[in-house]
């Protein structure tokens, strides 16, 4: 009796099997996490400066250690170039600059360069030209002469020909700093040509029996003629008439290299 007691309890307590066809309740799952946003990533800020690179070399290509460079525009920058004649001028502002490169044994050399934003800067050349010599010591002076009479008609003698490079010539008179240098180039008859390198004004009184004729070899210079001025550069003639005063002023950094013709009385130049 015991037994079957047990039996029937053990019986009640067994969970009933699930029926054929009838659903099973449904498995509550949780819901998916939500992506955090990301952050957004920051822009760089646009290029406001560049970096410049100078090559200095001589005529033949050969590069120039030690040479200067500067560059003057919005702001300033120098440097001197490494053995391969290079040299980085860095956090340049966009802007015009004049930049210069110069060294003791070559004649200093300038360029105007445009930075703008946004464009990558090629490398600037500079091939500089040798420095000429050191001048020769003047000549002991001769012993003054008595004048001859002046003769109402000049004489016109035949001078000796002469043919040469007048920008070797003028390369080779850059030496000193004379206010105004006059070196001798030729004459004959009743004319006379000099070379002027102007480093500052030259005023020339009216002359009734000369008429003068200029050409501009190099630089910047300023013509003061008949009351009123004339700004003249590398390739400008200008034509004085005798009796005509004149003035020549030099512009900018660099000497006025003009190539003055005088004709109306016998030369007595002697080219170099």
């Amino acid at each position: 009796m015991t037994a079957l007691l047990a039996l029937v309890l053990a019986l009640q307590q067994t969970p009933a099997p699930a029926t054929p066809g009838t659903a099973a309740p449904p498995v509550t799952t949780a819901p998916p996490a939500t992506a955090a946003p990301k952050a957004p990533v920051p822009r760089r800020p646009a290029t406001t400066s560049s970096t410049l690179q100078v090559r200095v070399t001589d005529r033949t290509g050969t590069p120039v250690p030690g040479a200067q460079v500067s560059a003057e525009g919005p702001v300033s920058r120098d440097g001197v170039t490494d053995a391969s004649g290079t040299v980085q001028l860095r956090t340049l502002g966009n802007g015009t600059y004049r930049v210069r490169a110069s060294n003791e044994a070559f004649i200093t050399l300038e360029k105007e360069v445009v930075i703008r934003p946004g464009a990558a800067s090629a490398p600037i050349e500079f091939p500089l030209s040798a420095a000429p010599p050191p001048p020769p010591p003047p000549p002991t002076p001769e012993p003054a002469r008595t004048p001859e009479p002046t003769s109402p008609v000049p004489a016109a003698k035949a001078g000796e020909s002469r043919v040469l490079s007048i920008a070797d010539l003028a390369e080779r008179s850059l030496s000193g700093r004379d206010p105004i240098k006059l070196v001798p180039v030729g004459c004959s008859g009743l004319d006379t040509t000099q070379m002027m390198v102007l480093r500052e004004s030259l005023n020339a009184p009216a002359n009734p029996n000369v008429d003068q004729m200029l050409y501009v070899v190099a630089g910047e210079a300023m013509l003061s003629l008949g009351g009123r001025e004339q700004p003249i550069s590398s390739g400008w003639f200008a034509l004085v008439p005798r009796g005509m005063a004149h003035t020549l002023t030099k512009r900018g950094r660099n000497p006025a290299i003009v190539l003055a013709t005088s004709g109306g009385q016998p030369c007595a130049a002697k080219p170099e």
